[in-house]
């Protein structure tokens, strides 16, 4: 006789008791899972979140498919920037809730849509873009009336620099979620990387007319002014990032914060010609300094990339004259000794004049011809330093604001050292 009718038989479905005792066990189990769920819950409470995510192992040892255990791992994992397992635990999660057998129904349970999501955004965090994409495209598909799936994925295409697309998803966010300060702030976000500043301000100030405490939307905000030029608006981004963003505030100070451009070689107010290199004599420079301890005023023109404060620009003490001792800079008669020929550079200039059109400053300062006519110089590596401000009140770039005929590129006051 089998082993599966002597178990059924005498009229008993359960003559042993085994699947009353099978069921008491499972029963168990379940109870002990609960119990661990519990304690990771009271765990969470107590700030203690590694011996919650200890509960939660402990619970999933008990119930395999336990969809609480797996959900709270995932945004714990998350949480501690451990992606890899937060993958994993997403990856059961969206296996329970996918299958027709195991998939929890209880009206507490993660969705699919939401067990989706969250193996999204672990993907992303994992920067494991076409994974991330696949799965926020999942997501959608399971409920396409939902907007957030929509806008990270927006996020993750800015972030790509995939302009157009995150255009798109933004737009989609949009007519999902038309009052979100999120989605205008995002719209803003790509006009801004495309250029189109207008726009840009169109969207974001939108965005923080919705939500009024929005830090990142502020400094895109000014990044958008700053491209039309509008120098006010710009200032008044500053000001409320300087209290509420310390970090933020500086990155627009950094974006935002005038530079030199350069040397304008061909401007006709520049009489001092940089190009020339090491050992030049004064003659070449003006054929004036023919005669023996003879002093003339030349200038370099010299190009900012926005409008600048006129009595900064124009009060010589803003400016410094040095030779050049660095790598951007080039060095002064290329390291070679100097010689009693060398002529003495000046520290400052004689004056400044300022053009507001052009944006260019020209620094006139003097040189002098030594006893014997013979005086040398090198204008190639003679720098020019300002530390003054914008007509915004914005000082100079700290790490452009010197230039000489050297250097292809401004670059910091640090590099000018005599």
């Amino acid at each position: 006789m089998s082993t599966s009718v002597w178990l059924t038989d005498n009229n008993s479905s359960d003559a042993l008791g085994l699947t009353t005792a099978y069921q008491t066990a499972q029963d168990n189990r379940l109870q002990i899972a609960q119990y661990a769920i519990a304690q990771a819950s009271a765990n969470l409470t107590a700030g203690e979140n590694d011996k919650a995510i200890l509960s939660l192992k402990k619970a999933l040892a008990f119930d395999s498919n336990n969809t609480t255990a797996y959900n709270y791992l995932g945004k714990l994992y998350l949480s501690k920037g451990d992606t890899a397992n937060a993958i994993k635990s997403y990856q059961q999660l969206v296996r329970i809730q996918s299958s027709t057998t195991l998939k929890d129904t209880a009206t507490t349970a993660p969705t699919l849509e939401a067990a989706t999501l969250g193996l999204a955004n672990s993907y992303l965090q994992a920067q494991q873009y076409t994974q991330s994409e696949q799965q926020f495209k999942a997501a959608i598909k399971l409920n396409s009336r939902d907007p957030v799936p929509v806008y990270t994925l927006g996020q993750q295409y800015l972030t790509q620099g995939r302009l157009s697309d995150a255009l798109s998803m933004f737009k989609s966010a949009q007519k999902l979620s038309p009052n979100d300060g999120n989605v205008f702030y995002g719209l803003g976000s790509v006009y801004n990387a495309q250029g189109n500043y207008s726009d840009a301000v169109t969207a974001l100030q939108t965005a923080v007319q919705l939500k009024p405490n929005f830090p990142s939307a502020n400094y895109q905000l000014g990044v958008a002014y700053n491209g039309l030029g509008y120098a006010d608006g710009v200032q008044e981004q500053q000001t409320i990032l300087n209290g509420t963003d310390s970090n933020l505030a500086s990155q627009l100070r950094n974006v935002t914060n005038p530079k030199i451009m350069g040397i304008n070689n061909t401007s006709i107010g520049n009489t001092f010609n940089e190009t020339l290199g090491p050992r030049t004599s004064l003659l070449a420079i003006n054929p004036a300094f023919i005669t023996a301890n003879s002093t003339k005023i030349v200038s370099t023109v010299i190009q900012f990339d926005s409008k600048m404060d006129f009595s900064s620009v124009t009060n010589a003490s803003n400016w410094k004259i040095s030779k050049g001792n660095s790598p951007q800079s080039g060095f002064y008669n290329n390291t070679l000794p100097v010689s009693s020929k060398d002529a003495a550079i000046p520290t400052a200039p004689i004056f400044v004049t300022y053009n507001s059109v052009t944006n260019e400053a020209t620094v006139s300062f003097q040189l002098k011809q030594n006893s014997s006519g013979d005086a040398m110089i090198d204008p190639k590596h003679l720098v020019f330093t300002f530390n003054g401000k914008d007509a915004a009140g914005q000082r100079i770039d700290p790490n452009a604001n010197s230039i000489d005929g050297d250097a292809t590129a401004a670059f910091g006051s640090f590099d000018t050292i005599a």
